[in-house]
């Protein structure tokens, strides 16, 4: 359980708001449908049973241990968690201009499978799911995420009820981008700035077949594509094929000791120590993320990843953000130029990091 206690000194100016992710007092935007066996929605600091009519709200949390849930929106979309799968639902507005409406989801982890709505109300083209290695820019479609335990993704487009393609859609990271437009035409994301491999249509496989065990497997043309094009770039090292799932040691590397660079980026963020949910590629595309930090003097943080506090610290089109996701997830971001000190309480750390003279702003959070 969380508490967030917010203290305002003087009165805050539209630059200097706080976000901490969890928050939300939006109307319902859909319910859940179907549920079996464990999971839960967290809303804020409350967590609730999957329960069948339960509603959704902006900035819920599904998450699923040993069980299932089928969540549909006022819309028609659908989104099915199976088992030990995560989502956060970071924006649905509904507008009479299907233009101006938009949904965007985060897909943390096991495996989820997206149908759009039927109803029209959104333009599909403003309709945009990520991963933590990717972003799929969906056309009017059916598909299914499959995300291991550090962040690789692969995407399975589905057909339609005759078996044709259900739509088209656009996978990108910062490696590049592909298009599936065949029915079980698949990709695997491996990286944050490695490009999803060349689209293969996967055989013999039917939606109730995709589940967590691609993880462990995925499917054997994904496995020879992935040879295939790291025999083109003779880089076999970076194959998820030279990887044993269940014997994985590449996690013992100090990636922060290899960066030549010596600036953070999202590589360094150890995805073991912190889950890490933020939308990758909007911070890249804003090249925040290779400055200074800006208007910013911080005391008892460094930019990048803080080992003892867990917090990672970077700009966001200027502002600043700390976010820290053990036990809980943590995300404050600060307008340019604010002033702050934030006072964290955790089980595992306590201490205090202050921007600028700390005056402005007092930020008290205390995790049970």
């Amino acid at each position: 359980m969380r508490l967030f206690n917010l203290i305002k000194k003087t009165q805050l100016t539209i630059a200097s708001l706080i976000f901490i992710s969890g928050f939300s007092y939006a109307e319902p935007i859909g319910d859940i449908k179907e549920s079996i066996g464990y999971g839960g929605i967290t809303r804020g600091k409350e967590v609730y049973n999957h329960d069948v009519g339960l509603s959704i709200e902006l900035n819920d949390q599904a998450e699923t241990a040993n069980g299932r849930m089928l969540i549909e929106f006022l819309d028609d979309a659908e989104l099915q968690l199976k088992e030990h799968s995560r989502v956060l639902i970071d924006t649905v507005y509904y507008d009479p201009n299907p233009n101006l409406s938009k949904m965007t989801m985060r897909m943390v982890s096991g495996t989820a499978r997206f149908a759009s709505g039927s109803k029209g109300l959104i333009n599909k083209a403003n309709i945009e799911i990520s991963t933590p290695t990717a972003t799929i820019a969906v056309r009017g479609t059916d598909f299914t995420t499959t995300i291991d335990e550090i962040g690789r993704s692969l995407v399975i487009l589905l057909p339609d009820d005759q078996g044709n393609p259900s739509g088209i859609i656009e996978v990108s990271s910062l490696g590049g981008t592909v298009i599936l437009d065949e029915a079980y035409a698949a990709t695997m994301v491996s990286g944050y700035d490695n490009p999803p491999t060349s689209s293969i249509v996967i055989q013999g496989i039917t939606p109730n077949l995709i589940d967590n065990m691609f993880i462990v497997n995925p499917p054997e043309e994904v496995k020879q594509r992935i040879e295939e094009e790291l025999a083109d770039e003779q880089n076999e090292d970076q194959g998820i094929l030279d990887i044993d799932l269940l014997d994985f040691t590449e996690l013992e590397e100090d990636e922060l000791e290899e960066d030549e660079l010596g600036e953070f980026n999202e590589l360094d963020i150890d995805e073991l120590d912190v889950e890490f949910l933020i939308d990758v590629l909007d911070i890249v595309d804003s090249g925040d993320l290779f400055d200074t930090l800006g208007e910013f003097d911080i005391q008892g943080a460094t930019r990048g990843f803080n080992d003892e506090s867990q917090y990672n610290v970077f700009l966001r089109g200027g502002d600043l953000v700390l976010f820290r996701s053990v036990n809980g997830l943590i995300e404050i971001q600060i307008g340019a130029g604010g002033s702050f000190t934030l006072d964290t309480e955790t089980p595992t750390w306590s201490g205090l990091i202050v921007g600028n003279d700390g005056d402005d702003i007092d930020i008290r959070i205390k995790q049970l």
